[in-house]
């Protein structure tokens, strides 16, 4: 959900040449989005488009230029100076997997993300490093 919600501000605010990709740490390849995902961006006036999962992989890492972890736990799994958990950038807690759990688990889950994005395209209108 998360990079659906960014790609979609980019968007809306009409910002260019910045690629958003999203992998998880235990990520099962090539799974298509769960339909609460999908129930929670479309509330959010997120376009859906075709997304399939993918583990984060040695190469994503060294291509990235940041690397946004939901929670502390994956920034320090990750362990690379370039990751930063949302809590980092945007303040807050945790954002958790809402995986298995209900649309309204999901629905949460995404206001939590959006907030964060926001902080995000704040800093990205401002020039400012995340």
């Amino acid at each position: 959900m998360a990079e659906a919600i960014l790609k979609q501000k980019l968007k809306w605010a009409g910002v260019k040449g910045i690629a958003v990709s999203s992998a998880g740490l235990n990520a099962e390849e090539g799974c298509k989005m769960s339909e609460n995902a999908k129930k929670a961006l479309r509330q959010l006036g997120v376009r859906v488009g075709a997304f399939r999962s993918r583990r984060l992989t040695e190469e994503m890492v060294k291509r990235s230029d940041y690397i946004v972890c939901m929670t502390e736990s994956h920034r320090l799994a990750v362990d690379a100076e370039k990751a930063k958990s949302m809590a980092d950038i945007a303040g807050g807690a945790d954002i958790e997997d809402p995986f298995g759990g209900s649309e309204n688990d999901y629905i949460a889950c995404s206001h939590q993300i959006e907030r964060a994005c926001n902080v995000i395209m704040k800093k990205i209108m401002n020039g400012e490093d995340l």
